[in-house]
């Protein structure tokens, strides 16, 4: 199992996006960003990628790279209802493994998840709430977050810490971590059920505006998965740092 280089488009472009919509200049920006992720399952190697980043970040609509999605009430309301959709593309393709018993295991598509958020903005930062799940049919889990973050803006440059945790169903988890019997008589791994489990998160990310078109940003992200989950036979790390630096042309 790997984590491949589209699910780093996707990180990326999620985290990136974030950055660009802070600078508050033309809601449309094209680019280019490269990302690090070190290996989360067992015998596979770490992944860099090169991608490139669309957004567009209108009153109600926006679109952060493979996200989507439309508030309810206009962009930087003090409360916000946030309905949102986005390509999910972690996956199981066996043959990517160096490990004999990964390589045998059943394959596991990508899919696409819808969510709703409640956002509060606050002098503490800005809280959010969100509930979403499978909406393609490929495990039909359903997942919960909540987030919080500080945007701090200095004229031409800015930084956000943030920090959450995610709570997935046991059907998410299991497409993603699980060995079933059948599985398990095949590869000679032990049956995991990963049951309902999650992890949290902190993070950074940033910008520069350069010029009035050109912005440059980046951002960390540190993620821990509990440990119901990380006892998974094909989990190599329950940890994982990614990072990310981009350029972007604001139109």
């Amino acid at each position: 199992m790997r984590l491949n280089s589209t699910s780093l488009s996707v990180a990326a472009a999620a985290l990136l996006m974030a950055t660009a919509a802070q600078a508050d200049t033309s809601p449309w920006s094209v680019g280019v960003a490269a990302a690090y992720s070190p290996a989360v399952y067992k015998d596979t190697d770490s992944d860099r990628t090169v991608i490139p980043v669309i957004g567009y970040e209108g009153e109600h609509l926006f679109l952060r790279g493979f996200n989507a999605g439309y508030r309810l009430f206009p962009r930087g309301s003090q409360q916000n209802i946030i309905f949102r959709l986005a390509y999910d593309p972690r996956t199981l393709q066996p043959e990517d493994s160096d490990d004999a018993q990964i390589r045998q295991l059943d394959k596991r598509k990508s899919t696409a998840i819808g969510g709703v958020s409640y956002q509060l903005r606050t002098l503490a930062g800005v809280w959010e709430a969100t509930f979403g799940g499978d909406v393609a049919g490929r495990h039909n889990g359903l997942y919960g977050e909540l987030a919080w973050r500080m945007p701090f803006n200095f004229g031409n440059w800015g930084l956000t810490p943030s920090i959450g945790y995610s709570y997935n169903s046991s059907q998410l988890n299991n497409h993603l971590y699980g060995v079933s019997k059948a599985e398990s008589d095949r590869t000679g791994l032990r049956e995991f059920d990963a049951g309902w489990d999650g992890q949290y998160f902190i993070g950074a990310s940033a910008y520069w505006q350069v010029t009035q078109n050109i912005q440059v940003n980046g951002g960390i992200r540190y993620s821990n998965l509990d440990s119901t989950v990380s006892d998974s036979p094909v989990v190599g790390s329950s940890a994982a740092t990614m990072g990310t630096i981009g350029i972007m042309y604001q139109f």
